[in-house]
C-alpha cells in the first residue's frame, strides 16, 4: 500500500487532470466530433506554445509572466511595420518574431543580473503592453492579405498547421529537457541553482537562453494572432499568460523548479482546453470562478502531494 500512496502523491496532479478531461469529453458531445479539436487546437494554439516555452523557464524555478503582453506587442508589430511603414507581410512577421526575441534576450538580461524573474517579467509585462498601446494607438490594424486567414485554415492531411506547428514545438521541447545536457543543467538549475554555479555550469547563458527561446515563441504566437483574426489589436488576449501558466502548473511541473515532465505539460494543456471549452455553456463568471477554484486546488494538492512524497522517501532512506 505505501507504493501505491507514494504512488499517489507524486502523481495527483496528472491523475486530477485525466479525470477532468474524461468527465468533461464524457459530458460535452461536441468532443466526439473531430473538427471540433481541429477548431480548439487554433483556437488555443498561442496558450499551448507558451506553456510549452515556460516548462523549462519554471523547472529551473523561474518565471515570466511578461510572455503574454509581448506575444500581444509582436502581433502590434506585424501590423506596424506591414500597415505604416509598407513591409512586404512576409518580412513584418519575421520582424515580429524577432522582436519577441529581442523582448526576450531583454528580459533574459535583466534576469541573470541578479533581478529577481517575478519582479523583472511583470515589470516588463506592463512595459510591452504599454509599447503596444503606443503603436497601435486607438485603432487596431486589420484588413490584412486575406491569404493569412487562408493559410490559418488550409488542412495538411486533415490537420491544421497549429496543430502540426505545435507537434513539432512539442517533440523539441521534450527532446531538449529531457534528453540533451541542457535539459540536465535546467533541473541542476531547479534543484540547486548555488550548487550548479559552483560546479562550474553556465548558469547565466542557461538563463539567457531559456529567456531568448521564450521571447521567440511569443513572437511566432503573435504572428498566429494576425493569421487567426485578421487584426492586431493591443488589448487582445489579457490573460494568456496565466492560462500559459495554468497549463503548467496542472501537468504537475512544481513552481518551484527542480521537478516536472513535458509529458505532464501535454497534460495541462489538455486539461486546460477541455475544461475550458466545457465550460463555454456555463456564464462567464461561473467559469471564471469554476476555472480559478479548480487551479488553487490542484496546486496546492500538488505541492502537498510532492512534499509529502519526499517526507516519505526521506523517511525510508534513514531506516
Amino acid at each position: 500500500m505505501r507504493w501505491l500512496q507514494l504512488l499517489l502523491a507524486q502523481h495527483a496532479s496528472w491523475l486530477t487532470a485525466a479525470s477532468i478531461v474524461i468527465a468533461t469529453v464524457a459530458l460535452v458531445p461536441a468532443f466526439a466530433n473531430p473538427s471540433y479539436w481541429a477548431a480548439l487546437s487554433q483556437q488555443f494554439f498561442p496558450a499551448a506554445v507558451l506553456a510549452l516555452a515556460l516548462t523549462p523557464i519554471i523547472l529551473t524555478g523561474g518565471i515570466d509572466l511578461s510572455i503574454g503582453s509581448v506575444t500581444v506587442f509582436c502581433s502590434v508589430v506585424v501590423g506596424a511595420l506591414w500597415h505604416d511603414l509598407g513591409w512586404p507581410i512576409g518580412w513584418a512577421i519575421v520582424g515580429g518574431i524577432l522582436a519577441g526575441l529581442a523582448v526576450g534576450l531583454f528580459n533574459g538580461v535583466l534576469v541573470t543580473v541578479g533581478i529577481w524573474p517575478l519582479v523583472a517579467t511583470l515589470a516588463t509585462r506592463e512595459l510591452f503592453r504599454g509599447l503596444a498601446q503606443t503603436l497601435s494607438g486607438d485603432n487596431p490594424v486589420t484588413r490584412f492579405p486575406p491569404a493569412l486567414r487562408e493559410f490559418w485554415r488550409t488542412r495538411w492531411l486533415g490537420l491544421p498547421p497549429s496543430l502540426w506547428t505545435f507537434a513539432l514545438l512539442l517533440v523539441l521541447t521534450y527532446l531538449v529537457v529531457h534528453h540533451t545536457w541542457l535539459g540536465r543543467m535546467i533541473f541542476a538549475l531547479g534543484d540547486n541553482e548555488e550548487a550548479a554555479r559552483f560546479a562550474g555550469l553556465p548558469v547565466r547563458r542557461v538563463k539567457l537562453s531559456l529567456y531568448a527561446w521564450s521571447g521567440l515563441m511569443a513572437g511566432v504566437c503573435g504572428a498566429a494572432i494576425v493569421m487567426r483574426y485578421g487584426a492586431a489589436k493591443a488589448d487582445a488576449e489579457k490573460s494568456l499568460e496565466l492560462t500559459a501558466i495554468a497549463c503548467v502548473v496542472l501537468g504537475g511541473v512544481r513552481i518551484t523548479g527542480g521537478s516536472g515532465h513535458v509529458a505532464g505539460t501535454l497534460l495541462g494543456i489538455v486539461t486546460i482546453v477541455v475544461l475550458l471549452a466545457g465550460l463555454n455553456y456555463a456564464t462567464s463568471t461561473w467559469r471564471e470562478t469554476l476555472t480559478g477554484t479548480l487551479l488553487i486546488a490542484v496546486a496546492v494538492a500538488n505541492e502537498a502531494g510532492q512534499r509529502w512524497a519526499e517526507q516519505r522517501s526521506a523517511l525510508e532512506k534513514a531506516n
